[in-house]
């Protein structure tokens, strides 16, 4: 469990505004493979992780170990949005790497990815009841619309609902398979990225409460953040990057904004690492009188 080939995006500007160091500690609220982590701690500082997928939390937990920093480690499995309950002492930054993680898209009985046929999934946590299959086989059209369009941006799903209607009525949509092949023949493809790719994106997002979660999750971190700490946040949609920005716009007075436009990976970073290609950073310091 392991072997995870796991590249961590922004990793470099990550450290350099932590300046982790023995003596610091800092919670990884996504913590995933540990690519971010395992770099703050080969630093001497100490690693909150937090997770709610229990096999990536193990993998983690074994990396962590197998590279000897166990003793500067802390796992948690449990939500981010639940920070202000699992965190008792004030941290020195908080991280959070939102979107779904390289091992999740490539195990394919979780059914994130639209390249292996498995059951239409998309749980972070098997805590919760429903799955994408449960959406995709109960939403009315304009509620399959508005998933479609807010969380994924894809406005040419009409005619993708409709056949979504029509399948649902001779048998139910259960597996990643099946739903590929009706986008594909609803959808064109333009370009490199696969017509699958924002429906997908959307469903994952509603079946784990995404936005909601961050938006509960960030006066969580704000809370438990010591004055003077950080708070960095990357995200891959832009939805997500608004609520970061509009949440440091809002809280000025307890929060400063480090970063009036999102970092972005370097030329050299997309090639080595094209997951990064859309992903923003934004950084943000608690204020020292709160």
């Amino acid at each position: 469990m392991t072997n995870v080939v796991h590249i961590p995006v922004l990793v470099e500007q990550v450290v350099k505004i932590f300046e982790p160091a023995a003596g610091k500690t800092f919670v990884d609220a996504t913590l995933g493979a540990a690519g971010h982590s395992l770099a703050i701690l080969s630093c001497g500082a100490t690693i909150i992780g937090i997770d709610q997928d229990e096999d990536i939390l193990q993998i983690a937990q074994d990396r962590i170990k197998e590279a000897g920093y166990s003793d500067q480690f802390t796992p948690i499995c449990a939500s981010f949005s639940k920070l202000a309950e699992l965190i008792k002492t004030p941290v020195d930054g908080i991280l959070f790497d939102l979107g779904v993680s390289s091992y999740q898209l490539d195990t394919p009985e979780r059914g994130f990815s639209f390249r292996y046929d498995a059951p239409l999934d998309m749980r972070m946590s098997k805590s919760l009841s429903v799955t994408a299959a449960d959406l995709v086989n109960a939403l009315g059209r304009k509620e399959l619309y508005e998933l479609f369009t807010t969380l994924g941006d894809e406005y040419r799903c009409k005619p993708l609902i409709e056949t979504i209607m029509r399948q649902r009525k001779i048998q139910p949509i259960k597996t990643t398979g099946e739903l590929v092949d009706l986008i594909e023949d609803c959808l064109p493809r333009t370009g490199a990225i696969h017509p699958a790719t924002k429906i997908f994106q959307a469903l994952r997002m509603a079946v784990n409460s995404e936005r909601e979660e961050l938006k509960a999750a960030l006066p969580s971190a704000l809370s438990v953040l010591k004055p003077g700490g950080i708070l960095a946040v990357i995200s891959f949609h832009s939805g997500e990057d608004a609520i970061v920005k509009d949440f440091f716009a809002e809280n000025s007075k307890a929060i400063e904004s480090l970063s009036d436009k999102p970092i972005i990976a370097t030329n050299k970073e997309v090639e080595d690492n094209p997951r990064s290609r859309s992903a923003k950073l934004r950084i943000g310091r608690k204020n020292e009188t709160n």
